[in-house]
């Protein structure tokens, strides 16, 4: 249970920071920035130590890093299918 709610704090963080980014396509305006950052890295640092909690420490870092890595290269090509849909 504690995997899912560090997966959950991760990708959540990730789109914070994701929406903190003024080139974001998920949103037409941009919202306020450095709130989104803070949150986002809340959020991040929260998701780490729930990974830390639920495995070993040098895992758990390697997980955290290994999914926002794919969650913030997965967000700009999933806004750009949204876009191509619509």
């Amino acid at each position: 249970m504690i995997v899912v709610l560090a997966l959950t704090l991760t990708v959540l963080g990730c789109a914070c920071l994701y929406l903190a980014n003024p080139n974001q396509k998920w949103l037409s305006l941009v919202p306020p920035r450095r709130p989104l950052l803070a949150v986002g890295s809340l959020l991040l640092i929260a998701g780490l130590a729930a990974w830390i909690a639920a495995l070993r420490p040098l895992v758990g870092f390697f997980v955290a890093l290994h999914v926002a890595m794919v969650c913030l290269f997965a967000f700009p090509y999933s806004a750009a299918l949204l876009r191509r849909k619509s």
